[in-house]
């Protein structure tokens, strides 16, 4: 019987060219390289636990958690690949007979594989290499299992796979978001109001309002029960005071605009608290949500104390570190635009609004066009937010103008959108910036029935025989059945046998098995 030598080696330099000192970054107080060593230790098929690194303060660390330290030279710094820093560990124990190295990377701390049942699986499958994968099936460095001798082939000759789905870290969001991981608050889908929003729940169809109203309440009275009407779960407006937005040189950017922002601000923001207050009661009245977009701190206040439940950040503000942090601090649901954002800025925006503890975040792509032309609209950054910021809920605001069938919306749904926001008017040839490209009642109320369609056709994915095709599956599927008439105790031939309607005797599958016996008793045709 071979003899069982297994070592663990831990890579880790000490500067991260994305994130400054990751492997010493601390998660639930322990920093990353101690916890990896303490992870490692837990298994007892681990015989030795070594952290390969460049960095005192690492190999400090690395000791004190109880780990042998291989101090290695710049040669195996940089983008050498982790195979030489692995051969080199191993080889620094000189000749033990190691049989197998797991490799252990620090910066995925919320991996759940179990080492001793993945080198039993390694052992018993006779893999050269096994290694972890994430639920997309990409590689990464939660665990990677290789024998001596695949240690120094180049390269291993089979490998295996086993997912772990864990949090790969890069950035400081994605530390946040690994840490809210590990706390158990990873927000699949959250409440806003009794309404449920992301995953397994309906989508959130938003009537975004903003200052259509034109600073009379009567017209937005009038918003909110077509919305209703329409079967949005969500009417919002916008909070500002033109004064607190814009300086007098800041011009009109949107189609048509020939005015300074502040003149054109100034037309609708009249609404204060009372007004507020009065239609955040009004819609629950009629059964839908309101709630806005405050542009400053003392709007946010002043909206969270009249109890909105979400807050939603527009594009412009999502860089504007104080107002999301004040918003962020509410503890209450962010839905944040991500037009005209870099995926950096999207990181730091994430940071922040998690920095300040709170994990109830949306993401909503968009395009900061007004109006987006179809060519423009880029409906595939829901996949892509999807894919970056995993477990966070993503949709969409969307600025394309409102065209016949109003399928562009069904369309982010299809695409894995849990929130829909659209500019709604209640006509479109009014004076203002906010009308022109905005749906009417009738074009809400046909992009409402086109979402719920989407829903309901794309399904939940299973795969398997649904209960609307158990009557087809009887019926069209075919069996076994004699060409001719078939005497008992001859061997049946290919000539004797066809597949006909309906299923239930033997699958045509059978057929190879079903050639060459002989029969027992007579078959009569069909």
């Amino acid at each position: 019987m071979v003899r069982e030598m297994i070592v663990a080696v831990i890579p880790a330099k000490g500067e991260s060219s994305r994130l400054p000192g990751k492997n010493l970054l601390l998660m639930d107080g322990e920093p990353l390289v101690a916890r990896a060593v303490r992870y490692a230790k837990s298994f007892d098929r681990v015989a030795r636990v070594l952290v390969s690194t460049d960095s005192d303060e690492i190999a400090a660390c690395a000791a004190s958690a109880g780990a042998e330290v291989v101090r290695r030279g710049s040669e195996l710094g940089g983008d050498v690949p982790l195979l030489e820093v692995y051969r080199h560990a191993v080889r620094s124990l000189g000749d033990i007979g190691v049989s197998h190295m797991v490799g252990i990377q620090p910066d995925h701390p919320d991996r759940q594989t179990d080492i001793n049942a993945a080198i039993e699986y390694t052992l018993k499958s006779g893999f050269d290499e096994v290694f972890t994968v994430d639920r997309e099936g990409r590689r990464n460095g939660a665990l990677r299992i290789m024998s001596s001798s695949a240690l120094n082939a180049e390269p291993p000759t089979w490998c295996g796979t086993i997912l772990d789905d864990c949090t790969n870290i890069h950035t400081p969001a994605d530390l946040l978001i690994c840490h809210r991981r590990l706390a158990g608050g990873e927000v699949r889908h959250l409440t806003v109001e009794g309404k449920g929003i992301g995953e397994g729940q309906p989508v959130f169809i938003v009537a975004e309002a903003g200052g259509n109203h034109m600073g009379s309440l009567e017209t937005a009275d009038e918003m909110i029960r077509a919305a209703a009407r329409a079967g949005a779960d969500a009417i919002k407006f916008q909070t500002y005071k033109a004064e607190r937005m814009a300086t007098p040189d800041a011009v009109a950017y949107w189609r048509g605009g020939v005015i300074s922002q502040i003149e054109h601000f100034k037309r609708t923001d009249g609404f204060g608290a009372d007004e507020f207050a009065h239609l955040f009661d009004y819609a629950r009245q009629q059964g839908i949500i309101a709630f806005s977009t405050p542009f400053d701190l003392e709007s946010a206040t002043m909206l969270h104390e009249l109890g909105m439940g979400a807050f939603k950040i527009a594009s412009g503000d999502l860089p504007n570190t104080p107002l999301l942090r004040h918003v962020a601090g509410f503890g209450k649901p962010v839905m944040l635009s991500t037009g005209a954002a870099t995926p950096e800025e999207i990181d730091q925006a994430v940071d922040t609004v998690y920095g300040a503890g709170n994990f109830n975040l949306i993401l909503l792509a968009c395009t900061l066009s007004y109006p987006t032309a179809a060519a423009d609209a880029n409906l595939k950054r829901i996949t892509s937010l999807k894919e970056r910021y995993p477990g966070v809920i993503v949709g969409i605001s969307d600025h394309t103008e409102p065209e016949a069938r109003m399928v562009i919306p069904a369309l982010s749904v299809a695409l894995g959108a849990s929130v829909i926001e659209k500019h709604f008017t209640l006509d479109r040839s009014r004076e203002g910036s906010g009308h022109f490209f905005a749906v009417t009642p009738d074009d809400l109320d046909m992009m409402v029935a086109n979402i719920r369609l989407a829903e309901q056709v794309l399904g939940d994915g299973g795969l398997g025989v649904a209960a609307a095709e158990t009557r087809a599956h009887a019926q069209a599927r075919r069996s076994l059945v004699a060409a001719r008439d078939i005497a008992a105790g001859e061997t049946i031939t290919a000539e004797m046998v066809t597949a006909k309607r309906p299923a239930g005797g033997l699958s045509p599958t059978l057929l190879d098995q079903v050639i060459g016996k002989r029969t027992g008793q007579a078959i009569k045709a069909d």
